[in-house]
């Protein structure tokens, strides 16, 4: 029987994400099948994925070989770097594939900096292109709000810069591999761990990949608690009031909280919200 998620990495950052979902186990529980994709054969030889789609071939054997990778998928994740040629060539077939077979797709995806030549900036904005409206949600961060996560670094590599944004997109799949309904369009996400459901909250809501005030304009908004130990519902309510206090009347507001285990004394929240 062929898996029904698909969680498909693009390019070197992609296939290093993929790496780090399978050494933590992401997904086990559900069956889902990890997939690399790219140019650099070095690369793809030492992937974790148990498929490998190498880009280097003629167009139709790499369209071919991408749906047959993705053969029963009915939930994709794409996690990539936008600025490169792997994402350029891989996006618009697995899209296609989306389209042809009803398919949901998820894409958590870092945009160039301001300082990549002409060439990799192009590259990003064709692939945007290949993405806007064509997958149920968007992610897209700009490479420059990964620096934050290395703040108290003298100099931060561009080594460096890519594992703090493999370590947030593994998080991102994490959170999104718990949810039923993933159609929330151009969206943003941030997620926090405390003592008390209200302190994680409120650190998701300042997490980096999420822009000042972007609550202040959602549409739809989705909340998650886990703890190790059951909240009661004054913590959970108190939760909910900050986050909905910042949000527009008409917005549609969802709130889940669950218990797992190995939480222990912690508190994790993420949030999810659609862009204006």
């Amino acid at each position: 029987m062929n898996t029904k998620i698909k969680i498909v990495g693009i390019g070197e950052g992609g296939a290093k994400t993929i790496s780090k979902l399978i050494q933590a186990g992401v997904g086990k529980d559900k069956s889902v099948e990890f997939i690399a994709i790219g140019n650099d054969e070095n690369i793809m030889l030492t992937s974790a994925a148990r498929k490998n789609v190498f880009l280097n071939r003629d167009l139709t054997i790499i369209y071919k070989s991408i749906f047959d990778a993705l053969d029963g998928a009915k939930v994709i994740i794409i996690v990539a770097g936008l600025a490169g040629n792997a994402a350029r060539s891989a996006i618009p077939i697995i899209t296609s594939y989306a389209k042809t077979y009803d398919a949901a797709t998820v894409a958590f995806v870092c945009k160039p900096s301001i300082l990549e030549n002409f060439s990799r900036k192009s590259n990003a904005a064709y692939t945007i292109n290949n993405l806007l409206g064509k997958v149920d949600t968007l992610f897209a961060v700009p490479a420059e709000k990964f620096f934050v996560f290395r703040i108290n670094q003298p100099q931060v590599s561009l080594h460096e810069l890519f594992d703090a944004a493999d370590d947030v997109f593994c998080q991102g799949v994490k959170i999104l591999l718990e949810l039923k309904d993933l159609k929330f369009g151009n969206a943003a996400f941030g997620y926090g761990e405390a003592t008390t459901a209200l302190e994680a909250v409120k650190l998701a809501a300042k997490f980096p990949t999420l822009e000042e005030d972007e609550l202040k304009t959602a549409h739809k908004v989705f909340v998650r608690l886990t703890s190790g130990n059951p909240l009661s519902k004054s913590e959970i309510d108190a939760a909910n009031k900050f986050i909905k206090a910042q949000l527009p009347t008409e917005s549609e507001f969802t709130s889940r909280a669950e218990v797992v285990p190995l939480l222990a004394e912690k508190v994790f929240a993420s949030i999810i919200c659609t862009r204006k």
